[in-house]
């Protein structure tokens, strides 16, 4: 993705500078002076033409509920049997633990180490967490009844269990869009003035295009979900070999 976008972003930088240079040749006179596009401290700065070229789009965090899919590996300590369940145990932090329910809903995929086909998936059911393993280790054991009445699961094998972790809480939240990820971790861009400044950002879970921010963004700020990378590919250039300008006319 960031390769396309600092393709897009040289060939609209070309685009561009050519259209500058049109323009001062109407006033052969006129002095031109270079417009930089990103001022260390403030951030990227964009003109209007340039801004409607890369279609920049801005949104508020707002609040909202956010579900999201878990994954967790989990071990079979009881094989089933054809009258009994089978059991497995997966370790979970407490937020995971406090957002579950007995009865809840697991999807199951075998390890390699069962004789059932990885690809095939079963449903298993949360019986009980055992809080009193939180002291100890720190994390809350879910135990999963599931059934196998072929007994391709022996204990001591491991399946894949995915499950939903809903919260009734609302929560700051943006567009998972607006997200850039590098070596420093996830950032946004937002608009602070004339400028789109990077924002260091701590994100917590993810469901359907949206994305829980735990710390970086206040309720009201405006981020970036459309060009955000370009805006990272011109911070880098400029810091990194560069500003890149175009050079404007100035007013007589």
């Amino acid at each position: 993705m960031k390769r396309v976008a600092l393709v897009t972003l040289v060939t609209l930088f070309a685009s561009w500078l050519v259209g500058c240079r049109r323009e001062t040749t109407h006033d052969e006179h006129s002095e031109a002076a270079p417009l930089e596009l990103f001022e260390k401290g403030r951030g990227v700065r964009l003109p209007d033409d340039m801004r409607q070229r890369l279609g920049v789009e801005t949104v508020e965090v707002t609040e909202k509920l956010i579900t999201s899919r878990r994954e967790k590996l989990v071990q079979v300590f009881r094989t089933a049997e054809s009258s009994k369940p089978g059991v497995a145990v997966a370790l979970l932090d407490e937020a995971e633990a406090k957002a579950l329910r007995a009865g809840q809903s697991f999807e199951l995929r075998p390890g390699s180490d069962c004789s059932e086909s990885q690809s095939t998936t079963t449903t298993g059911t949360l019986a009980r967490l055992e809080t009193r393993t939180s002291a100890v280790l720190g994390q809350v054991e879910a135990l999963i009844e599931f059934h196998d009445p072929q007994r391709r699961c022996p204990a001591g094998s491991f399946l894949a269990a995915s499950f939903t972790v809903s919260r009734s809480n609302l929560v700051s939240a943006i567009p998972s869009a607006a997200v850039v990820t590098a070596a420093e971790g996830p950032f946004v861009y937002t608009a602070n003035g004339s400028h789109f400044t990077r924002t260091p950002v701590k994100l917590g879970a993810a469901s359907d295009g949206w994305v829980e921010v735990v710390d970086g963004l206040y309720a009201g700020d405006a981020v970036v979900t459309k060009g955000a990378d370009t805006m990272w590919m011109i911070e880098l250039c400029a810091l990194k070999g560069g500003t890149p300008c175009c050079p404007v006319t100035k007013k007589q």
